[in-house]
């Protein structure tokens, strides 16, 4: 496992480097002056951010499939993503201050989530993952109706309120990500103490009870310091699907793992999983630039339908 984390370490490092070095630009025909501009106020950040949103989704997917026992459960799934984009749209709609964006994202994110929950429990007692996904995928589609209605009533923030409908890390800045970095570390080293906790949670809520989990206050508690960290980093970047959901899922496909090393495992290949396909988005027909949201989206459909394949051959086995 060590070994796999640090050739994985070094793959991350090599891609990065390599992401801040290919562009649009040539950056050969660039004085010194335009060249650190490029570099440091534009690629740096954006790649710095594509590691930071792709840890942050990731490891809240890990904490969602298990504490809902529901391996297709991630922040888009369940509602929060479009909660979180619909908050930062109210933001530039009003206009409201900037310091307002990601806090207004968390509240109608975790809004969404409980939302879901609370209707999904009311459907089905027994709370079967479908049910669960069926009412979030429903909700985010109502909300995204509302934004809709934003841009019908603002037509001049059309563009900015389509960025957060597609998902973009285009014009990310320091600030943004030192705020969801640290977020996401705060909540990734809670989180982690938790491990074990998780792994008796993953046995089901009887079990885990009679092992000492107080299984009710335990859920609650990483569903809420999981869902901040990805909540915050749509709020800057708008909407980024299914990562959650392909990350672990595929890592498990392969190998079955505890909850700790899943979670490392799955910020890692996170982190590198968002660089690789934003770095193919800006470049792949430049300078026109491929949303990261797009284009995620069309890589992780084809692996989100083979995942819930192998789920159905697996329930009917």
């Amino acid at each position: 496992m060590n070994k796999h984390i640090l050739i994985l370490l070094l793959v991350l490092i090599m891609t990065a480097t390599s992401s801040v070095f290919v562009g649009s630009a040539a950056l050969g025909a660039l004085d010194a002056h335009q060249l650190g501009s490029i570099i440091f106020g534009i690629r740096i950040p954006r790649v710095l951010f594509a590691i930071v949103i792709g840890v942050a989704l990731s490891v809240s997917g890990v904490v969602f499939q298990v504490v809902l026992r529901n391996p297709m459960a991630d922040s888009f799934t369940l509602g929060m993503a479009n909660g979180a984009v619909l908050g930062s749209a109210i933001v530039v709609v009003l206009p409201l201050p900037l310091y307002m964006q990601p806090v207004l994202s968390i509240v109608t994110g975790l809004l969404g989530l409980m939302v879901v929950l609370f209707a999904a429990r009311r459907i089905d007692v027994q709370y079967r993952p479908e049910t669960l996904i069926i009412t979030g995928v429903l909700l985010g589609a109502m909300l995204s109706g509302v934004l809709y209605i934003l841009v019908l009533i603002q037509p001049t923030q059309t563009e900015s309120i389509a960025r957060y409908m597609f998902g973009s890390l285009s014009g990310a800045a320091y600030g943004e990500v030192l705020l969801t970095g640290a977020l996401t570390l705060i909540a990734g080293l809670v989180i982690h103490k938790y491990g074990r906790q998780l792994d008796l949670l993953n046995l089901g809520d009887v079990r885990a009870f009679s092992l000492g989990v107080k299984v009710g206050r335990l859920r609650l508690l990483l569903l809420v310091i999981a869902s901040v960290p990805p909540l915050v980093a749509i709020s800057f970047s708008g909407i980024i699907a299914l990562a959650g959901i392909i990350v672990p899922q595929m890592i498990l496909y392969f190998k079955p793992l505890l909850f700790r090393p899943l979670m490392i495992l799955s910020a890692l290949y996170g982190a590198l999983y968002i660089l690789i396909i934003d770095t193919i988005g800006r470049t792949v027909i430049a300078p026109v630039q491929i949303p990261t949201g797009v284009m995620v989206m069309l890589s992780a459909v084809p692996l989100f339908i083979f995942l819930m394949q192998k789920r159905m051959l697996t329930r009917k086995s």
